[in-house]
């Protein structure tokens, strides 16, 4: 980090770096269309997930204790102040596991239709990664047709609650992200199975939510479950909005950040 990221984050009262973790099936590019709303001046760490894109799996696997310890080196490597930290999807998973196992690393942490909470039947776990994987080639496959809008109407069912708001450019990126990917798989198997809710009662702070009203992937009456556990933690549901809220509807999820994290206070 140079003298002058330092400076400019001071300017704009944010000492500590903004670090995102992506969900399934794509990588930290997936965050490129919310970075305009954000301040200037404001540090952003997109991480790819072990296990996608480029960065090497954290053994062989996904077992998530793994994965998280091997983002929070990342974090280490890249700076020694604690950061704020927003995790979507399967990356709310790991980002939760991480802020419960190397809490000195994590100001605040906002968890994005956050996977992990809800643990399915095993026999639905072992099955899920396989099937969605499937899918997820099928779609990369179908890339270069996502230019056409019925293709990318159907291409992003439910994902989105309103693919008019996405462009083709931005559906293709988002599909062919995943290609290198080692883990899709076993990462969905392992978050599927997984119930952290357990880790949000050993939060210092409570955390930030942000959720699609119309998410149809992990429901937003989720939210209920970390309620449950955490009264305290702030829930800020997006109208009309499906499970990539940060790329459908960027500037809401921007205010919302804002509102939960402590920069924007």
């Amino acid at each position: 980090m140079t003298r002058g990221d330092r400076a400019a984050r001071s300017a704009y009262n944010c000492p500590v770096a903004l670090v995102l973790l992506h969900g399934l099936a794509t990588t930290g590019v997936i965050w490129t269309w919310l970075r305009p709303y954000l301040p200037a001046g404001l540090e952003i760490v997109a991480l790819d997930v072990p296990g996608f894109g480029d960065a090497a799996p954290a053994g062989r696997g996904f077992v998530l204790d793994d994965v998280a310890d091997r983002v929070a080196e990342a974090i280490g490597d890249h700076t020694g102040a604690p950061v704020d930290l927003v995790g979507h999807s399967m990356g709310g998973a790991v980002a939760l596991v991480l802020a419960d196992r190397h809490p000195e690393l994590v100001r605040g942490l906002v968890l994005a239709a956050p996977a992990g909470l809800r643990a399915l039947p095993p026999a639905l776990c072992r099955i899920a990664g396989p099937v969605a994987a499937a899918g997820i080639d099928a779609r990369r496959a179908a890339a270069p047709l996502a230019r056409l809008g019925l293709a990318r109407r159907l291409l992003l069912t439910g994902g989105v609650a309103d693919p008019r708001r996405i462009s083709g450019e931005q559906a293709r990126t988002m599909f062919t992200a995943s290609r290198g990917a080692t883990r899709v798989s076993a990462a969905l198997s392992a978050v599927a199975g997984a119930d952290l809710r357990p880790a949000l009662t050993r939060l210092d702070a409570p955390p930030g939510l942000i959720w699609g009203a119309a998410d149809r992937v992990v429901p937003p009456g989720v939210a209920r479950d970390v309620l449950v556990r955490r009264p305290d933690a702030r829930v800020r549901l997006i109208p009309g909005t499906g499970h990539i809220a940060m790329v459908e509807r960027p500037e809401r999820f921007a205010a919302a950040l804002e509102e939960l994290l402590p920069w924007g206070a």
